[in-house]
């Protein structure tokens, strides 16, 4: 039976996924997934095969002139991901307000450039400065999500408590098609809505000197990111994904929302220094918590599967796990955390939130004195471990590596576990 503890703590995280706030943020991440996927792919080929310093195809003359089509496909999807969140999650909360999905997606879009500076100081090749009427890709990349997610977020609810008022309704006759009627119905809550936020906006470069951007920037993105990039911020975040993932919850859906946008941020910034030759700023990234945290899916449960062959002698465990193998080789880890079951399992819950704590706290500690490179391509989470390390580091045969020895110690770590489910019975 249930404690009262493990009780509230399931009502608390399921008012938390269910918010919809919250829910939106999720449900418009998942919806770019392909684009994210297709985006990673051609950063794969230009960096590990066409790339004139360490590609595969180096010295091959001409092969490097591809790369322009990998750089197009880029910065038609990953090099516009703000806009395309404020789109998705836009559409998203509209939906969940009972207002009309599309408009709520074009607010999303029109409240990001909104809060965005009408000029940008550009530098030509000659080294000389100017000012032109410009959005950059710094803007409308990863690294300007999180400004997009909040004017989003700020714009759809204003215009959907605005659609609800009466007085603000357009009527009109009956004869006139429902689609434009609709269309007229929105038309002065968008109006006070795009108005205030533009006016947010101007008041605050005239009087205070700075932008929502910076402000955004500083007092919220900029501390989140630097969270994340400490070892206590990273642990606490693992362990509380797992956690929820014990009591049956999907703690890493659930977390995303917060952070995905924030790890989504620190690999885009190590993308653009790998790019400028910098030296990249982040060790925690998405790609970096998928090749070291989720090996097999959430509590690293490809260690549970190489375990439970070499030591359970339960044949229900036995006949499932030959089950979810397959998934769980690309990181699916719901067929075994069900199935076996994983969750409200009081002997393998414990593993499960102890494994991917150990194994990130060493893929940290191994990247932050140099062992490993630092991840600085966004691979799909469903690459199969081994190769999602090497991939993710751009081609660092040590991550793979290291990604082996955290296995090995995953396994040893589930062991003694399986061997204590030995003795309940199927």
């Amino acid at each position: 039976m249930k404690s009262n503890v493990v009780e509230k703590m399931l009502v608390v995280a399921n008012k938390f996924s269910s918010q919809r706030h919250i829910a939106a943020i999720r449900d418009g991440f998942v919806a770019l997934i392909p684009v994210t996927i297709i985006a990673s792919f051609w950063v794969l080929i230009n960096n590990l095969v066409l790339s004139p310093s360490n590609g595969l195809l180096k010295h091959f003359s001409g092969a490097a002139r591809w790369m322009d089509l990998g750089n197009q496909i880029y910065n038609s999807s990953l090099g516009i991901l703000a806009i395309l969140i404020a789109a998705t999650i836009g559409y998203k909360l509209a939906i969940s307000y009972q207002e009309e999905g599309l408009f709520g997606a074009v607010m999303g879009v029109i409240a990001f450039f909104l809060v965005l500076p009408a000029q940008n100081i550009v530098t030509d090749s000659n080294g000389e400065t100017f000012t032109a009427a410009a959005f950059t890709q710094a803007q409308t990349s990863a690294t300007g999500m999180f400004l997009a997610i909040v004017a989003t977020l700020v714009s759809v609810t204003l215009l959907s408590k605005f659609s609800k008022m009466n007085a603000l309704k357009i009527r009109m006759h009956e004869s006139v098609p429902p689609l434009i009627a609709k269309s007229f119905n929105v038309l002065i809550p968008a109006f006070l809505v795009t108005t205030i936020i533009g006016l947010v906006e101007v008041m605050i470069v005239w009087f205070a000197h700075t932008d929502i951007p910076t402000i955004i920037t500083k007092f919220f993105q900029a501390p989140l990111v630097a969270s994340f990039q400490s070892i206590g911020g990273l642990l606490v975040y693992v362990f509380l994904s797992n956690l929820l993932w014990a009591f049956g919850l999907h703690g890493t859906f659930i977390l995303g929302s917060i952070g995905e946008p924030i790890m989504m941020t620190a690999i885009q910034e190590n993308m653009d220094a790998l790019k400028n030759n910098a030296e990249l700023p982040n060790i925690v990234t998405k790609p970096f918590l998928d090749a070291f945290g989720w090996m097999g899916g959430g509590g690293m449960l490809i260690c549970l599967v190489i375990a439970i062959f070499i030591g359970s002698k339960r044949s229900d465990y036995r006949s499932i796990t030959k089950v979810g193998v397959i998934p769980s080789l690309f990181n699916v880890s719901e067929p075994l955390m069900f199935g076996i079951p994983v969750v409200f399992n009081p002997l393998l819950g414990i593993p499960l939130v102890i494994v991917p704590m150990v194994t990130t706290g060493l893929a940290y500690f191994a990247t932050s004195i140099g062992l490993i490179a630092k991840t600085s391509v966004l691979i799909p989470w469903t690459t199969p471990p081994i190769l999602s390390g090497y991939l993710a580091t751009n081609g660092d045969w040590r991550a793979a590596l290291l990604q082996i020895v955290l296995l090995i110690i995953g396994v040893l770590i589930y062991l003694p576990f399986v061997f204590m489910t030995n003795k309940e019975s199927a």
